[in-house]
């Protein structure tokens, strides 16, 4: 499953995939959808309203509008938490794993052929070297040690 995520701290070259996570961000212009998607999304049930990375790229894909993991210069620093999330799938007896696969599920007929990775490497990104990755882990421990000295812990 680890070949399957894809890390912009790790590629060298853009890469198009089928959903995006917010695990490092996502920009979204407001032009990439209309008011429809606010008629499905009170037609849709209520564990696929959760997993909302899931939903906007399933919206995405609906309007024929390409994701990509585009490089980053390292990794990114962890400010958010989905304890909330996961707290209120156990309160409403859901969990992710399940309402993910509804969501993929509910958009079946919208997602773009060929497009997902396969497992024999046809279309895997291409990856940086390791002495980049290695170089850019280093950066990334100074910015993580400034943030930490800038704003503490989080």
């Amino acid at each position: 499953m680890a070949r399957h995520i894809i890390e912009s701290p790790y590629l060298s070259d853009a890469y198009r995939v089928g959903v995006l996570t917010a695990n490092y961000a996502y920009l979204i212009r407001p032009s990439f959808f209309d008011a429809q998607i606010y008629l499905d999304f009170n037609q849709i049930p209520n564990d696929i309203r959760r997993v909302d990375d899931i939903w906007l790229n399933g919206q995405a894909a609906k309007q024929n509008i390409a994701r990509y993991v585009i490089p980053s210069c390292c990794s990114h620093i962890s400010v958010t938490r989905t304890h909330v999330l996961e707290d209120y799938l156990v309160r409403n007896r859901m969990n992710r794993l399940a309402a993910n696969s509804h969501a993929l599920q509910w958009f079946k007929t919208i997602w773009e052929n060929d497009l997902w990775y396969k497992f024999d490497g046809q279309n895997e990104p291409n990856y940086r070297s390791w002495r980049m990755i290695i170089y850019r882990e280093w950066i990334n421990i100074i910015f993580n040690f400034k943030f930490i000295v800038y704003f503490g812990f989080i």
